[in-house]
Order: C-alpha cells, then sequence, then structure tokens
C-alpha cells in the first residue's frame, strides 16, 4: 500500500501526532483520507502500548526490596535511596503502606525489625531467633503477590443527569445522553462526547478526573484505557489537569479504565455513538 500523497507529512509529524502532540492541521487531513499512514499510525500506538507496557515500573524497586526496607534489612545506603524514590513514586508508596499494614497483621512479625543502625545486633536480636530466614524469605514473597496480584477493580456508577423540563427526552434517549458523570468511592469521572475535529465520522471522548483529598498535579500520569470489543485497545494518561483525550474513536461500546496505584476504576459499557 502506498502514501496517496508522498512526502506530504514526515514520519516525525506522524510520531509526533501519535503522541498526541500539536501537529500542522495538514497531518491529521492527510490521516483521515490515507489508508497507509492510517495504517501505520495505528502500528504505532501498538507498538507504544506493548512499550509500555514492558517498561512499567522498570526503574521501581523489587517486591523484595521494598519488604526489606520495611524490615529494615537493608544497608544504609540501599535504604536512603529507596527512601527518595518514595518520595516521588506514588504507586512504590502505595505499595509499602499495603506492606506495612501486612506486617502489622502478621502474628510472626510482632516485634519490630531492628533499626538499620543496628544490623549489626540482627543475629542475636530476638526477632532473628523467633523467625527463620524461611519465614522472612516467605512474607516477602506474600507481600510482592498481595501488592501486585489485589488490586482491586471498581466498577464506577452512573450518576443521575441533570433534573430536565418537561419536554425532557424518553428513557432510551437518556441511557445515551450526554455529558456523563460518574463516581467510584472516593473518584469522579465526567466524560463528554464531540464530533472528532481531525477526522470525520468518528469521535473524540473527553475526560476530567478528581479524587477525593488528591490534587490534580498528583493524578498527572495517571494511565487511562479505553478497550472495544473488536480488542482495539488505546491509552492515554491523566494530564496536570486532569483531563485526558481519546481523538477519532470509531462508534462502539467501549470499557474505559483508570489503574491508580490501590485500584483500578472501571467503566463498563459506555456507548461511544453519534449523538442528535
Amino acid at each position: 500500500m502506498e502514501c496517496s500523497e508522498p512526502g506530504a507529512i514526515r514520519d516525525e509529524e506522524l510520531l509526533a501526532y501519535s503522541a498526541g502532540e500539536k501537529v500542522r492541521p495538514a497531518v491529521a487531513e492527510h490521516i483521515a483520507h490515507c489508508e497507509r499512514c492510517a495504517a501505520q499510525l495505528a502500528a504505532y500506538r501498538r507498538m507504544e502500548l506493548s512499550l509500555s507496557g514492558k517498561l512499567y515500573r522498570w526503574d521501581c524497586p523489587s517486591p523484595q526490596t521494598l519488604g526489606e526496607y520495611q524490615l529494615g534489612l537493608l544497608d544504609q545506603q540501599q535504604a536512603s535511596a529507596v527512601k527518595n524514590h518514595l518520595r516521588a513514586c506514588m504507586r512504590c508508596a502505595a505499595e509499602v503502606a499495603t506492606l506495612t499494614e501486612f506486617l502489622a497483621n502478621d502474628p510472626w512479625l510482632v516485634e519490630p525489625a531492628p533499626a538499620v543502625e543496628q544490623r549489626s545486633a540482627v543475629q542475636s536480636s530476638p526477632l532473628n531467633n523467633h523467625v527463620s530466614a524461611q519465614r522472612v524469605k516467605q512474607t516477602l514473597r506474600q507481600l510482592g503477590d498481595q501488592a501486585h496480584n489485589e488490586v482491586r477493580r471498581i466498577v464506577a456508577t452512573l450518576l443521575p443527569a441533570q433534573p430536565r423540563l418537561a419536554y425532557q427526552r424518553d428513557a432510551a434517549q437518556q441511557i445515551t445522553a450526554w455529558p456523563r458523570r460518574y463516581a467510584a468511592e472516593d473518584v469522579n469521572i465526567s466524560l463528554q462526547l464531540e464530533s472528532s475535529p481531525d477526522r470525520r465520522n468518528t469521535l473524540q471522548l473527553i475526560g476530567f478526573v478528581s479524587r477525593k483529598g488528591t490534587t490534580l498535579e498528583a493524578l498527572q500520569g495517571t494511565p487511562v484505557q479505553l478497550s472495544a470489543p473488536a480488542h482495539v485497545v488505546f491509552t492515554q494518561q491523566v494530564d496536570e489537569l486532569g483531563n485526558f483525550v481519546f481523538s477519532a474513536l470509531a462508534p462502539a461500546i467501549y470499557t474505559l479504565e483508570l489503574h491508580f496505584a490501590d485500584s483500578i476504576i472501571v467503566i463498563d459499557q459506555l456507548p461511544v455513538t453519534a449523538q442528535d
């Protein structure tokens, strides 16, 4: 398959468009009618999703390292490095909070671990005599499994639309009415659907996320995933203002997921269809 207008856009512009960066209007117009470039754009997005999955938290300490940090088994330099990382990584901070709760409720670890400065006394400490090395390893393994495999999936609830006048739409029309508001525990999500400005016969989903007790800046970078029954998956991130945008969507019933450190908020059966 050949490009309909060879040289009309550069590969760098196609990559920038795939990343959601601002490009020349001509780039979007070209992609809208060029099958070859549209296919290349889809390939770039699939590659980005694959890389995101493989590199997810690549620079974070392992679950065992976090466990050893909580048990006071790291040397001063390692403990300082983990402490600095926890200040910047909310996912690891949430994981450590989970580990702390686990340790507090473990009957085998009723005594606190010795401080880093007292590591020389570990061999003779009551904790060391009471808990075998095998038990410590088992505990760390359980902590890692709990932190990584027990992330809660919470289905968001569609909130009632604002009251309308007597000529309000019938029930069937209200089911697909926009804008929409969802709530899941302390998370609120507002969604709006519009015609996509850069491609005909497609739609654009605009979202705003807020969380009680959390600043919008702290939500920046939260992964947002939009998937369709045909196994088409799009991934974006919440920006510094709490917004995210999915452009050039084909009409379909989608599933939206927000991946927080401690939970995944799910919106099922999201009808992305043309509005009257």
